[in-house]
């Protein structure tokens, strides 16, 4: 069997003229050393004429450093076309991948993963790579070689020719049965690895937690295990190339021992010329060079194809949506957002939300609250079309969701979300994320009623001040705002705040809630937040609860109700009224 891979063959579009010009090259070195063996095999043959001149050696000499230099300058541009073709398969692959994730909406990262993303992309690929560099352009070559070699052969020594060749026909299904046991080695490699890789890097992210709560011992002594575990993996394909290379080996050196063996017997016999004995001595290596380059390569393609298995189920990955501009339109229209018995379920998991109606009118502001886990941030998601609904309908101004592709949907939707993701470079080119063609005026405009212009102004660099690898050099308070800026940049009709200050202090808080309560006024608000008291003012509050509806009204209505919304309420009211007092008696103690 060959190493063929569908994925792989699939993305080796516009590398084939690298490998084919591999191939060539390979065979131009060949010719050029079966040039060379034949001219040193008849010089080394004529040295024992007693005629042997030095103008006879000449001629020799001149065609034997021809033939070398022939086999560097091929050679050469051997190495430039391999780094060209490696060039060009990771930059194509990457491309591939990178594309693909992009392509990926919430629910799309979700199942595949961001360690499995990164891995594919980045160790991935380094492996992949060599299937392109090494192992076609050896697989061809393994073919074309000993063919020429037979032929260069046959007429020399017959019975070594055939010997040679049938020898190397054995080798490739032998090589294949090892090949099959690290195959399956190999997969079981590349999910340690992601195992690995993924604890560690969880591990640093937390690090901070590990260290308060006295854990970072355990969890050192976890990693050592799982990096045990994977050296155990490497180890064992260490084992099965070593065996495969011993018995390879054995039966390639013992196959040229008998060939000089052969020749031999003949040249005591007096069968073969002492020339021709050279020649099947020089040319009896070269025969199983291209077989033992292509079981190298294999061994190296075994971990892109294993790479490749894992990229395969993300490139097949469906990332197109639904959209039918021609669905019926609701009528009478709902002036807002409304969702009509929805349901959602993540894959692997129980339903999210259930049967799920409520409605988001323009230009008043709604809220959405209940315990973590009801389905608060899913129907957040669900607004966005993140993922579209199992069950139910989605209208937006009576245009069915489905009718809507998603990049013209968040043209009019936009969020804020529990922890704003900001990126390595300025502050200007963050907020350009949301308008690409936004001037500084327009820039400041959204800082200034986010109230954070000031702070921008105050820096040396104003909107160029650099902001740190993810935002590093800003805090908390100020990446939401940033955030906030940018959905007034987008100028969507509707922003969603999932959480949009639960990772922030107290003061920032009631800054980015004074920044909200101002765009009441020009937008229709849907507020997802754990502290009740900041959406009291909600034109309809929503009670979710195990991911129905369980409660809906204003909040006098609610708290008159026997429901979850009041025992909410009374519950933060009691926890605010106990950490007042507890910061009073701080207060107090600290001026005695």
């Amino acid at each position: 069997m060959l190493l063929l891979n569908r994925t792989l063959l699939r993305l080796s579009r516009g590398l084939w003229g690298y490998i084919a010009g591999i191939v060539a090259l390979r065979l131009l070195t060949l010719a050029g050393a079966a040039a060379f063996a034949r001219v040193l095999s008849g010089f080394l043959g004529d040295v024992l004429d007693p005629q042997m001149t030095v103008e006879r050696a000449g001629p020799a000499i001149a065609a034997a450093l021809l033939a070398a230099a022939l086999m560097l300058l091929s050679e050469l541009m051997r190495g430039e076309m391999e780094y060209r073709c490696t060039a060009g398969a990771r930059e194509r692959l990457r491309t591939k991948i990178f594309s693909k994730v992009l392509e990926l909406d919430a629910g799309g990262v979700e199942r595949i993963g961001p360690v499995s993303a990164i891995t594919s992309s980045v160790d991935g690929v380094e492996s992949m790579q060599s299937y392109y560099s090494q192992y076609l352009p050896g697989l061809l070559y393994s073919v074309l070689a000993p063919l020429y070699l037979f032929f260069q052969l046959k007429d020399v020594f017959l019975p070594v020719a055939v010997l040679l060749l049938c020898v190397t026909v054995v080798l490739l299904p032998l090589n294949n049965a090892f090949r099959l046991k690290i195959e399956r080695l190999k997969g079981e490699y590349w999910n340690t690895m992601e195992d690995l890789t993924g604890y560690y890097l969880e591990s640093v992210q937390g690090l901070t937690t590990f260290k308060l709560f006295r854990r970072d011992e355990e969890r050192t002594r976890v990693l050592e295990k799982k990096a045990a575990a994977y050296n155990d993996k490497i180890m064992d394909v260490m084992r099965v190339n070593f065996s495969s290379f011993l018995v390879t080996d054995g039966l390639l050196y013992g196959a040229i021992a008998v060939s000089l063996g052969l020749a031999a017997a003949s040249l005591l016999r007096g069968e073969m010329e002492i020339a021709d004995g050279m020649m099947v001595l020089l040319l009896s290596y070269s025969f199983f060079d291209a077989v033992r380059q292509l079981m190298s390569a294999t061994h190296a393609a075994l971990a892109g194809v294993s790479a490749a298995d894992k990229v395969e189920k993300l490139l097949d990955m469906d990332t197109s949506r639904p959209c039918d501009p021609a669905l019926p339109r609701e009528e009478p229209a709902f002036p807002g957002i409304r969702l009509a018995h929805v349901s959602h379920a993540y894959a692997g998991r129980g339903a999210a939300v259930q049967d799920v109606s409520l409605e988001v009118e323009r230009g008043k502001v709604t809220a959405l609250v209940g315990l973590s886990g009801c389905g608060k941030s899913t129907v957040a998601g669900l607004l966005l079309r993140f993922f579209d609904p199992k069950e139910g309908k989605i209208w937006l101004e009576g245009r069915d969701y489905l009718s809507v592709s998603p990049e013209e949907l968040r043209r009019h939707i936009c969020m804020v979300p529990q922890s704003v993701s900001l990126f390595s470079g300025t502050i200007a080119e963050n907020l350009r994320i949301a308008k690409p063609d936004a001037t500084d005026e327009e820039l400041l405009e959204a800082l200034e009623r986010v109230r954070l212009k000031d702070f921008v102004l105050r820096q040396e660099k104003g909107l160029e001040t650099d902001v740190g690898d993810a935002g590093a050099k800003l805090s908390g308070g100020q990446r939401q705002k940033i955030g906030i800026a940018r959905a007034l940049l987008r100028r969507a009709e509707y922003i969603v705040f999932d959480e949009a200050t639960s990772s922030v202090d107290r003061e920032s808080e009631q800054e980015i809630w004074a920044c909200i309560d101002a765009l009441k006024e020009t937008r229709t608000l849907v507020l997802i937040s754990h502290r009740l008291s900041t959406i009291a003012g909600a034109d309809r509050i929503y009670v979710l609860e195990n991911g129905r509806v369980a409660q809906s009204g204003r909040h006098e209505e609610l708290l008159s109700q026997d429901g979850l919304y009041r025992r909410l309420v009374r519950e933060q009211d009691e926890l605010e009224r106990h950490g007042m007092s507890a910061r009073a008696g701080q207060k107090g103690g600290r001026n005695a």
